[in-house]
C-alpha cells in the first residue's frame, strides 16, 4: 500500500508502450558517418588512380612522380600514401585492371564457338580493345604499362600474346590459317602495334 505521500503508481497502457517503441530515432543514423568516410576513402583513391593514369598516359611512367600526382589532384600527402605506398603500386593495380578486361574481351570472342572463324575473333577482340582504351584512360595506360621495363609485369604482355597465338595456332592446324613465319608471328604484331598506336596517339595528342 502507498503511503499518503507517495504518489500512486499508474501502469502504462499498452498504447503508450508501443508508441515509446516505435519512436523515430532523430539525429545521425547509426554506422553513418562511417559510411560516409569509407565513402569519400574510396573517392579519393579512385581519384589518385585516374590523375596518375592521365600523367602515365601521357607522360610516361619514368616521368610521373609521387609528388607531380599529389600536385595535380591536390591530394593530402598522408591519403596518397595512406592508399598507395608507391607509383609503382598504382602501375599494379592499374595493370590488373587492364589484365582483367583483355581476359574478359578474348572469353567473350571465344565464346562465340566454333562457327566463328579466327579472323572474325581477332576482329572482334581488337575492336573491342581498340574502342575500350580509346575511351578509359585507365585501361590505356595500364596496357602500356605491361610494356613499362622498370615494372617486373612481363608476364602481362606475355600472356596477351600467348592468348592471341593459341587462336593463330588452331586456325594454322585446322587450315584457315597459312602456315608462314609471318603467320606465326602474327600475335606479336598485333599486339604491340595496338600498344604503338596508342603510344602514337598519346605523343601526337591524337585520339
Amino acid at each position: 500500500m502507498n503511503s499518503p505521500n507517495e504518489p500512486a503508481h499508474t501502469p502504462e497502457s499498452p498504447e503508450s508502450t508501443a508508441t515509446k517503441r516505435t519512436r523515430p530515432h532523430i539525429g545521425r543514423a547509426p554506422g553513418s558517418k562511417n559510411s560516409a568516410m569509407q565513402d569519400r576513402a574510396v573517392r579519393t583513391r579512385e581519384a589518385i588512380i585516374s590523375v596518375a593514369a592521365q600523367h602515365f598516359d601521357s607522360d610516361g611512367y619514368g616521368h610521373t612522380s609521387m609528388n607531380t600526382i599529389i600536385g595535380t589532384g591536390k591530394f593530402a600527402k598522408g591519403a596518397m600514401y595512406y592508399h598507395f605506398p608507391s607509383k609503382e603500386a598504382i602501375a599494379e593495380y592499374l595493370i590488373s585492371d587492364w589484365n582483367h578486361i583483355l581476359a574478359e574481351t578474348i572469353s567473350e570472342a571465344l565464346a562465340a564457338g566454333p562457327s566463328s572463324t579466327a579472323g572474325e575473333k581477332l576482329t572482334a577482340i581488337f575492336r573491342s580493345l581498340a574502342q575500350r582504351i580509346g575511351e578509359d584512360t585507365n585501361l590505356r595506360a595500364g596496357m602500356k604499362l605491361t610494356l613499362e621495363p622498370t615494372i617486373n609485369n612481363a608476364a602481362g604482355f606475355a600472356h596477351w600474346i600467348d592468348a592471341i597465338s593459341d587462336i593463330i595456332e588452331t586456325a594454322i592446324t585446322e587450315g584457315e590459317l597459312t602456315d608462314t613465319p609471318t603467320t606465326h608471328r602474327l600475335a606479336w604484331n598485333l599486339c604491340a602495334g595496338t600498344v604503338g598506336a596508342a603510344n602514337a596517339s598519346a605523343a601526337l595528342r591524337v585520339d
